[in-house]
């Protein structure tokens, strides 16, 4: 591991929840939840998993077209409640009967052994182990990442396949680039394969950047990546040919961790473009990986990128976008979409 403090959830060393098993009804005990009730799972790993599916029933979210507002304050009252179900953790095992090991928590905790984390974010340790050892593939790259906790891994594709064509026929220098926001490196990586000779990929998250870190020691030959931990492009003097950014899509307030990948305040374009327009060479590009969804759920909150154009430092040279894959239905059928991502390329004006 390298030497930088990474997030975990935070252990729970003193609480006064109630205890709960399978004799109590999973929607009698998610009830409880609902309604400010600190719980904490003493038997089973499927006890806490059915009462959860019970509360996810009875705080049901509001319908798929609802008001952005609407669902990012269910969504919360969601989480709040979700959180108030624990369980216990002893010598870094989950102490239930029919639990799994989870390897992270050795790792995470090295210096405290017995605690209590609530069991939806057990949840999610869980199933970052299970992405951790298994490894996840992504077609655009042609092998598996192995991401390490915490760090945020795409779910759909179209928006890299999208930049893969774009950088196919990207013409220009091929010195240095910046991946910006890098996540689990799936773009530096497409960078380097494009024949960069240095990429310098960044993340605000230790997490990622300790993810990346791992996937450089893991493949062979390790591609030329330098990795920084900070906010967006460091604060490093060397210009770059090319500059991307796959921004979060919408305004918002991050509820945890992963969800500053997801939801940006107010300034972040702002600094971007600041930061972007030092280090940019007078040739280069800059390259955005966007989305319509912005207009389609907000439509009240300017356009950053089209902020940025007014301001007469960069130029758009051109903007490809692709229509996203519809959405599954419950039904099993497909729920249409208005839905675009978006590629803008932006050069000095």
């Amino acid at each position: 591991m390298m030497n930088r403090k990474l997030h975990r959830p935070e252990p729970i060393l003193h609480h006064t929840a109630k205890s709960v098993d399978r004799s109590v009804p999973p929607q009698a005990a998610a009830a409880r939840l609902r309604d400010g009730e600190m719980l904490i799972v003493a038997d089973l790993y499927t006890t806490g998993e059915a009462i959860l599916a019970r509360l996810n029933l009875l705080l049901r979210p509001p319908p798929h077209d609802a008001p952005f507002e609407a669902r990012q304050a269910h969504r919360r009252r969601h989480r709040e409640a979700v959180l108030r179900l624990l369980a216990p953790i002893e010598e870094h095992r989950l102490a239930l009967a029919d639990a799994r090991p989870i390897g992270f928590l050795e790792e995470l905790y090295p210096g405290r052994s017995s605690f209590v984390l609530p069991f939806a974010q057990v949840q999610e340790l869980f199933g970052a182990w299970n992405r951790y050892r298994e490894g996840v593939h992504l077609k655009v790259l042609g092998h598996s990442l192995f991401p390490f906790y915490g760090t945020y891994v795409p779910t759909r594709v179209s928006h890299l396949e999208l930049f893969g064509t774009w950088l196919h026929q990207y013409k220009g220098p091929r010195d240095r680039a910046i991946d910006v926001g890098t996540g689990c490196g799936v773009l530096a990586l497409m960078l380097c394969r494009a024949g960069f000779a240095r990429v310098l990929a960044t993340d605000i998250n230790p997490n990622a950047v300790e993810s990346v870190s791992r996937e450089l020691d893991r493949l062979a030959p390790p591609p030329p990546i330098d990795l920084f931990c900070g906010d967006l492009l460091g604060d490093g003097p060397e210009p770059a040919d090319l500059i991307v950014f796959n921004p979060p899509w919408i305004r918002g307030e991050a509820q945890g961790l992963l969800d500053e990948a997801l939801v940006f305040t107010d300034g972040l374009f702002e600094r971007f473009f600041d930061q972007a327009c030092a280090r940019l060479t007078a040739t280069g590009r800059v390259v955005l990986v966007f989305s319509n969804i912005l207009e389609l759920v907000q439509p009240d909150v300017p356009h950053p990128i089209l902020s940025e154009l007014e301001r007469g430092r960069l130029r758009l040279v051109q903007k490809l976008a692709r229509r996203v894959e519809p959405a599954k239905t419950p039904d099993g059928g497909h729920r249409r979409t208005r839905e675009r991502v978006e590629i803008w390329e932006l050069a000095r004006a």
